[in-house]
């Protein structure tokens, strides 16, 4: 068998997704489907690979626990009572990814910036309904998840679901890493979004696979077809592409020969969407597929420089 050959099994898509998870179907096209990685964090289960081509540093421990919320006090009373020698290993370990993390925030707040803003104003225009819990007053982030990660019924067990209000949603309120969105005094966790009418909004890039087919229960998908030179060619199938994708290798092999391309890959997104407003008339494709388009360039000429 070719080793260019490559096994799907079906999955299903889930009927809500939660708020990192439907931000990462803008940004990447990570299709938000029900798997073993259900019950965690939807930043927590990126591969290393995957935040390579999202231009942002390996996810740090501690994001599924929104390490970044702890405080010396915070972590003093959540391990007091231990012996001692324990007491300062789960301090001293807290401190650290409560450090890693807030070092983290940053840059991959600044790398998320386009695709949140633009799933940001369909919530806050109400294109996309969201639910999530509204703690009780007094109660924070970090309290919520803690309680979720727990192995013992909580305080927020009984919480239910609610929509929020689209007044609510402003972006310095918005805890995408977290599900979480406060406001106005009030604060809701476990924020969960539609599936089907996410994907309506945000389609994403179809692809055709070409030598697709089901073998048993699994589809089978073969990268290249071999070529067939006794047969007479044939007309290709399909509309006719929406973007000038040949344009956009001459352009960016251009760029590489003048040295004019950027070493950060971000940014040499941020200047192609720009070109293609320039050219196409306004239009622009997804961040997700000029993403994926210039990924064989920098593994190529810019490897180990992202």
């Amino acid at each position: 068998m070719s080793e260019q050959d490559f096994w799907f099994e079906p999955v299903s898509l889930l009927s809500r997704c939660s708020l990192n998870e439907a931000l990462l179907w803008v940004w990447a096209e990570r299709v938000p489907v029900s798997n073993v990685y259900r019950d965690k964090n939807g930043f927590e289960t990126l591969q290393e690979w995957e935040c390579d081509e999202l231009g942002i540093p390996p996810v740090p421990d501690g994001v599924r626990s929104a390490a970044q919320y702890l405080t010396d006090e915070r972590l003093r009373s959540k391990y007091d009572g231990l012996p001692k020698d324990s007491f300062e290993y789960h301090v001293t370990k807290g401190k650290e990814e409560a450090k890693a993390v807030k070092q983290w925030l940053p840059l991959i707040t600044t790398a998320m910036e386009l695709p949140a803003t633009e799933l940001f104003l369909k919530l806050r225009r109400g294109e996309v309904e969201a639910m999530g819990k509204r703690l009780p007053e007094g109660s924070e982030i970090i309290d919520f998840l803690g309680d979720q990660n727990s192995y013992s019924r909580g305080k927020f067990e009984n919480l239910v679901d609610s929509i929020l209000p689209r007044d609510l949603w402003t972006m310095p309120g918005i805890d995408w890493i977290s599900n979480a969105v406060s406001a106005h005094g009030s604060c809701y966790c476990d924020v969960s979004v539609p599936v089907e009418v996410l994907m309506r909004i945000f389609p994403g890039v179809r692809r055709i696979a070409a030598g697709a087919e089901f073998v048993g229960n699994c589809l089978l998908v073969k990268e290249h077809e071999e070529e067939n030179t006794g047969s007479l060619p044939r007309k290709a199938l399909g509309r006719p592409p929406r973007f000038a994708w040949e344009a956009f290798h001459i352009e960016v092999a251009d760029l590489i020969k003048s040295g004019r391309m950027p070493g950060k890959k971000e940014a040499a997104i941020q200047h192609i969407l720009s070109w293609f407003a320039s050219t196409e008339g306004g239009e622009v494709p997804s961040r997700s597929a000029v993403s994926e388009k210039l990924t064989p360039y920098y593994r190529r000429f810019f490897f180990g420089s992202n």
